[in-house]
């Protein structure tokens, strides 16, 4: 059985990417992240009200903390789509649009510059948002296929096909 894939690699399907490797393969990362960012934003808003409660003049330096760490928050909930636009800076004339190939042995992509193959032995997760699959094959690493231009078969035949070559079960991610 052989599925096929043709993939235009735009800021959504980038951010799509970059979130199917936070909610697989870097989760605890990003998890740790985030926590650490709100202790240090709980930390710095209780000195700022701690100094105000004290009745002593309230300093800029008091203040910057809690807007640094609102900074760091505000760009954490944009993350994926600031990973996509890192990402889409990086991407090689010739690699916009990408066609791919599912078999038995392993998986091919063609660009209108390369062509590499793939063993499904190299893929560490897998992710389905509503629109793409998600391949994650490191914690910087992956690759997506619109869900839309799949031929060869119909999606949920393409999933137990993934699922029994990877090994892996497939992540459903909103």
């Amino acid at each position: 059985m052989e599925f096929r894939f043709e993939t235009d690699y735009t800021l959504e399907t980038l951010t799509a990417m970059a979130r199917g490797l936070r909610k697989t393969v870097r989760r605890k990362r990003s998890r740790r992240t985030h926590i650490f960012a709100g202790i240090v934003l709980v930390i710095g808003l209780a000195s700022t009200v701690l100094s105000i409660a004290s009745k002593e003049p309230l300093r800029a330096r008091n203040l910057l903390v809690p807007l640094a760490m609102l900074c760091v928050i505000y760009a954490s909930l944009q993350e994926d789509r600031l990973n996509g636009r890192v990402a889409k800076r990086n991407v090689l004339p010739g690699t916009e649009h990408a066609g791919c190939v599912f078999g038995e042995d392993g998986y091919t992509i063609k660009t209108s510059v390369t062509e590499s193959k793939f063993s499904y032995a190299q893929i560490r997760a897998v992710a389905e948002m509503p629109r793409y699959l998600v391949l994650a094959l490191s914690n910087n690493q992956a690759q997506a296929f619109d869900k839309e231009s799949l031929s060869g078969g119909t999606i949920e035949e393409f999933r137990a096909f993934l699922a029994e070559k990877t090994g892996k079960p497939i992540q459903m991610i909103k």
